[in-house]
C-alpha cells in the first residue's frame, strides 16, 4: 500500500467522522421550524435521487456483481429476501426518526454516545442469531463501552429519577434508535452475502422515503432562515458524503484502520459542540462536561475501537476460531 493511499484513507476517514459527528448539530438547528419526520424523509429524498441517478454509482453497480460461486452459500428464497428487505427498511428508516429527534431532547454529543450503544446490540445480535464468534477484545470493548456510558451520563442519571421528562425522553429515542439500528445491521449482514450495498440500499432508500411521505410536512421547508437552509442542505447531503467517503477509504485503505478513525466519531460531536457554543452561546448550549464525563466518552470510544476492530485484529488464537460465512 502507497504512502499515498494511506494519505487518502486516512484523510476520507476522518472526513467521515467529521461529518457523522458534525450531523446532529446541523440537525439540532433546523428541528425548531421542522419536525423530524419531515427532516428525515427529506434526507432519505435526497439519498434515493443520488443513489438512483449517480452515474458513478450506476458503474460501481455493474463492476460490483457478485459472481455466482460453487462454494457459496445457496441464495435464500424470494420471500425471505424481500421479508430482509423490509426489515432492514423499517429498521434504518425508524433509526433515522428516533435519532433525529433525540437530538432536540439531547445534546449533540450526548446523542452521538448513546449511539455508540448500536454497535455492542448488533455484536450481540451476531453472536445470539447469526452464531457468530464472540472474541475475548470484544468482550472487553463492550465492557469499556457500557462502562463508558455510564461515566459520561454520570451527573445525568439522577434526572431519570429526578422527574426530568425530556431528558428521559430524549435517552428513550436514542436507545430506541440505537435497537433499531441493531436491527437494521442484522439484516443488512443477511443481505449482504448475496447483495451489494448498492442494491439493498437502492431498495431502502426509496422505500423510507415513500413511507414517511404521508407524514412529512414539506411546507415547512418555506420557514428555515438563511443558517438553518444551510444546516438542512448539510443534513441532506451528509449521508452522501459520508457513505461515499466511508466507502472510498475502505476500498484503499486497511478496514481495520478506516474502523479506528470512524470510531472517534462522539469525540468530532464534542469538539464541534464546544467550538459552536463559544461563537453562539445562544444557538448550541452546552451541557457541562467534567472530568468523569470526558474520561466517559474517550472510554466509549476505546469500547467501539474494540468492537469494530477486534476481529480484525491477526491475533494467534484467531485461526483456531470458527469462520465467519462470507
Amino acid at each position: 500500500m502507497t504512502l499515498g493511499n494511506n494519505s487518502a484513507g486516512l484523510l476520507l476517514a476522518l472526513l467521515t467522522a467529521l461529518f457523522w459527528g458534525a450531523l446532529p448539530l446541523a440537525v439540532k438547528h433546523v428541528l425548531p421550524v421542522m419536525d423530524a419526520v419531515t427532516l428525515v424523509w427529506l434526507r432519505f429524498c435526497v439519498a434515493a435521487v443520488w443513489i438512483w441517478c449517480a452515474p458513478a454509482m450506476r458503474g460501481a453497480q455493474r463492476s460490483a456483481a457478485v459472481p455466482a460461486a460453487a462454494s457459496a452459500p445457496a441464495a435464500p428464497s424470494r420471500r425471505r429476501t424481500w421479508l430482509l428487505l423490509a426489515v432492514a427498511t423499517a429498521g434504518l428508516g425508524a433509526n433515522f426518526v428516533f435519532f433525529n429527534s433525540s437530538v432536540a431532547y439531547l445534546s449533540a454529543s450526548a446523542c452521538q454516545i448513546l449511539a455508540q450503544a448500536g454497535p455492542v446490540l448488533l455484536l450481540l445480535g451476531g453472536v445470539f442469531i447469526l452464531r457468530e464468534a464472540f472474541l475475548p477484545v470484544q468482550a472487553v470493548g463492550v465492557a469499556l463501552l457500557l462502562g463508558g456510558l455510564l461515566l459520561f451520563f454520570n451527573t445525568r442519571l439522577a434526572l431519570l429519577w429526578g422527574g426530568d421528562s425530556d431528558f428521559a425522553f430524549g435517552m428513550l429515542l436514542g436507545g430506541s434508535a440505537a435497537v433499531v439500528w441493531a436491527t437494521y445491521g442484522l439484516a443488512q449482514k443477511v443481505l449482504l452475502r448475496h447483495l451489494t450495498p448498492t442494491r439493498i440500499l437502492r431498495v431502502i432508500y426509496p422505500c423510507c422515503a415513500l413511507g414517511l411521505a404521508p407524514l412529512a410536512t414539506p411546507a415547512d421547508i418555506l420557514r428555515v432562515d438563511a443558517v438553518q437552509l444551510i444546516c438542512l442542505i448539510f443534513a441532506c447531503i451528509n449521508t452522501l458524503v459520508a457513505y461515499g467517503s466511508f466507502t472510498k477509504a475502505m476500498s484503499i485503505w486497511h478496514a481495520a484502520k478506516v474502523s479506528a478513525v470512524v470510531a472517534t466519531t462522539p469525540l468530532f460531536s464534542l469538539a464541534l459542540e464546544s467550538l459552536l457554543h463559544s461563537l453562539w452561546p445562544e444557538a448550541y448550549p452546552l451541557d457541562s462536561v467534567g472530568l468523569l464525563s470526558l474520561l466517559g466518552a474517550c472510554t466509549v470510544v476505546l469500547g467501539a475501537l474494540g468492537i469494530a476492530v477486534g476481529p480484525m485484529l491477526h491475533l494467534p488464537h484467531l485461526p483456531h476460531l470458527p469462520r465467519r460465512r462470507r
